[in-house]
């Protein structure tokens, strides 16, 4: 896929972040942001390369949009230089080290665990909505921190091997994994925060996420109503969202959208796995109605979208992060690095437990402008981030969980008022 300037036709070309490490695979080394390099520019041209698609997405065309060169020319090839010698300091790899596969066996743990013991029926009702509440909890937290570096190929040198785990791990939230990656890697990551370039803030009616998009006379109370549809963003996502992207020709900036037959099959296949793993096998196992058995998967969703939300939705949609909007030529105001940072939000990015739970996506700067790397060195490249961006008087936001949560709610009150 590429990216044509609306003004000038020459392609958007991607800066290959890591391509002289030595130690890993060049072939996976392709970040997923586009970034203009300076012809003029020695540094920022000996690490560009023209786009490659990650994957066969069978021809989905962007908008063309391009980034405009900023006043900050040195931030990223600074940065770009101190992660480079993070690494070949460190002698670490860019993918996931023991603490993910730690990670990765605990929460896999409580997911076999709690599921075999519901099964097993051994423990009281209250027991089994309590297991089921586990078995929810430990798949989004096992999505986020496993499947999430997966889908990036920043968990393993295999790709083939990161599909396979991040579909495994999406099938047990019955979210389809091939939908998701082109939602978020072609569209979100690309211009995160831009109105018909984002698909993550379009197409939501009940909610007004940027300041420009159209206000409903309703959006006046969605700070107060907005927790009752958080409820249901995995229900929404499972039964709803994956069918409408699936048949969609244009998702924001991609057009003439189709995908793969095969798609199609594995889109069926791991809904009805889905659906065997929270109702079926448990309705057939169970001695309970099977109303109690939806009824137990409804509170299980329930609580895994309040947490999922908690994590995430901050990170964009908050006080501190700006919403560009494209002039008449077709240029975002910023370079690519400078939005990354202006558009984000960071909670505890530099803490230990933080990136355990929520791998990385604390760290949300470091995943936009390194997104090919594990989060497992997040707290590395954010202190290094937060180095560089002082120094070239670079816009870095951060905050707290309880802070990014607040700053989310006062950005809904502001939407909808204003």
């Amino acid at each position: 896929m590429t990216i044509t300037n609306a003004a000038v036709s020459r392609p958007v070309v991607l800066p290959d972040i890591l391509s002289r490490l030595g130690t890993d695979n060049s072939r996976s080394l392709r970040p997923e942001g586009p970034f203009s390099p300076r012809p003029s520019d020695e540094a920022d041209r000996g690490t560009a390369s023209t786009v490659v698609a990650f994957e066969d997405f069978r021809r989905h065309e962007p908008l063309k949009i391009q980034f405009r060169e900023g006043n900050h020319t040195g931030f990223y090839r600074t940065l770009k230089a101190r992660v480079r010698q993070y690494f070949e300091t460190s002698k670490k790899s860019r993918f996931a080290d023991h603490t993910v596969a730690i990670k990765a066996a605990v929460y896999g743990i409580l997911v076999v665990g709690s599921y075999g013991l519901i099964l097993s029926n051994a423990v009281s009702q209250l027991g089994l909505l309590a297991l089921a509440i586990l078995f929810g909890l430990s798949s989004i937290l096992l999505a986020i921190n496993v499947a999430h570096d997966a889908a990036h190929d920043a968990l393993l040198p295999s790709r083939r091997l990161n599909r396979l785990i991040q579909t495994a791990i999406f099938t047990l939230l019955g979210a389809n994994a091939y939908l998701w990656r082109l939602r978020h890697i072609k569209s979100h990551h690309v211009f995160p925060n831009v109105n018909g370039c984002d698909v993550d803030i379009d197409n939501n009616w009940f909610l007004r996420l940027s300041p420009n998009q159209p206000r409903k006379p309703m959006h006046r109370y969605q700070h107060i109503y907005a927790p009752f549809i958080f409820w249901l963003v995995d229900i929404h996502a499972v039964f709803y969202q994956d069918f409408v992207y699936l048949f969609k020709k244009r998702l924001a900036n991609l057009t003439n959208i189709r995908h793969p037959a095969s798609e199609f099959v594995w889109f069926a296949v791991c809904k009805f796995a889905y659906i065997g793993i929270v109702g079926i096998i448990p309705i057939a196992v169970l001695p309970l109605p099977w109303w109690q058995v939806v009824m137990g998967a409804m509170v299980m969703s329930f609580v895994s979208s309040v947490v999922f939300v908690t994590l995430l939705i901050g990170t964009h949609f908050s006080d501190e992060t700006i919403f560009p909007e494209i002039d008449e030529s077709g240029f975002v105001p910023n370079d690519w690095a400078v939005h990354a940072l202006v558009t984000s939000l960071d909670w505890n990015p530099t803490s230990s437990w933080a990136n355990f739970l929520a791998g990385g996506a604390n760290s949300h700067a470091a995943h936009h402008l390194f997104p090919t790397v594990s989060h497992c060195h997040y707290i590395a490249i954010t202190k290094l981030i937060q180095r560089t961006a002082a120094e070239f008087a670079v816009p870095y936001n951060q905050t707290t969980l309880p802070g990014v949560v607040a700053s989310h709610f006062r950005f809904l009150k502001r939407m909808g008022q204003a």
